[in-house]
């Protein structure tokens, strides 16, 4: 949900940043950060803070990365040819490599973050176990036969948390806090539904916080209405109040404009047949393109709505005594 900042509103959470040295000792809480800093950290209760532990937990967290990705999300800045960060990326990655904590894949071709030479990285097995012994909360993975669509999945999914963060680079704008499932669903329950992601977006005048959907196109409709309908049995529960001062946005993100309106008349017909929750339970779609070149534009469609939509307003006028421009002047 979108709404106006206010004095207080934002979780009192210790920070913990991926670019800066964490005391082994220390006890700390949700990931908290200020434009220019990164919000993929992690929940944990004591942890090193070395650059390969942050960067085995990011992989852990998304379960899989480019190199490139994995360097946005390490230092908070566009990824650089033959710069400083390339080298201390590959060397957090070799390093990582040599204690066969990660494991390389072959590289992607086509589909979201894919292209030549881009090779995609996962924890190993002992990998998983030394961050299950920072993170508990960390699930048991699912087997090998699912892992094509596991990885473009978690590579798009990695795709959509860099775009908020590019956005708030950008425009000093905060990404407060970024959950991937696993975590979302250790703290809103994962009875009644598991999101993508979780997210918490601020800037000076307005925060939003959104449920993630990433959909590839690979299942059936009906596996969207369904989690829809999940969405809103924890929408009428109420057990989120305890955790959240309004009920989220739900933001799917969609291969295609084609895609998007196939899930726009599904989203209409499960609102249709759900009593209030239309009022309460709003749905966002959006194309991959669009949402990666600039979440905050107006992209999307909105069920019962229509389209186009922008996630924030925009910005207040500075003064209400400038007068309007005059194109005959």
């Amino acid at each position: 949900m979108v709404f106006t900042r206010t004095a207080g509103s934002l979780p009192d959470e210790h920070a913990v940043r991926i670019d800066e040295p964490i005391d082994a000792m220390e006890a700390v809480g949700a990931a908290s950060s200020l434009s220019g800093e990164s919000p993929f950290a992690y929940r944990v209760g004591k942890t090193p803070g070395t650059r390969e532990i942050r960067a085995l937990v990011l992989l852990a967290s998304f379960r899989y990365l480019t190199r490139f990705q994995l360097e946005e999300m390490l230092f908070d800045a566009d990824p650089e040819r033959r710069g400083p960060r390339e080298v201390m990326t590959r060397g957090v990655i070799r390093r990582l490599q040599e204690e066969r904590l990660v494991t390389e894949h072959p590289r992607v071709v086509g589909g979201t973050a894919g292209g030549s030479g881009r090779m995609v990285y996962s924890p190993s097995a002992a990998g998983l176990k030394v961050v299950r012994s920072l993170c508990p909360g960390l699930p048991a993975r699912e087997s090998g036969s699912r892992r094509p669509f596991l990885l473009q999945h978690s590579l798009a999914t990695a795709e959509v948390a860099l775009a908020f963060q590019r956005s708030a680079r950008e425009l000093g704008h905060q990404l407060v806090d970024w959950e991937c499932d696993w975590s979302a669903a250790e703290r809103f329950g994962a009875g009644a539904v598991v999101p993508d992601a979780h997210l918490l977006y601020t800037s000076d005048e307005y925060e939003l916080e959104a449920f993630l959907e990433i959909d590839l196109g690979t299942e059936r409709t009906r596996y969207f209405a369904d989690k829809l309908r999940r969405y809103i049995e924890l929408w009428r529960g109420g057990t989120w109040r305890a955790r959240l001062t309004s009920w989220p946005l739900v933001l799917a993100i969609v291969r295609d404009e084609r895609r998007a309106l196939s899930l726009m008349r599904v989203g209409e017909a499960v609102l249709s047949n759900a009593d209030t929750a239309r009022a309460d339970v709003e749905i966002w779609i959006g194309d991959a393109d669009g949402v990666n070149a600039n979440p905050l534009a107006p992209i999307w469609h909105v069920v019962g709505r229509g389209f186009p939509y922008a996630l924030l307003p925009p910005p207040a006028r500075r003064s209400e005594n400038v007068e309007p421009y005059d194109s005959a002047l």
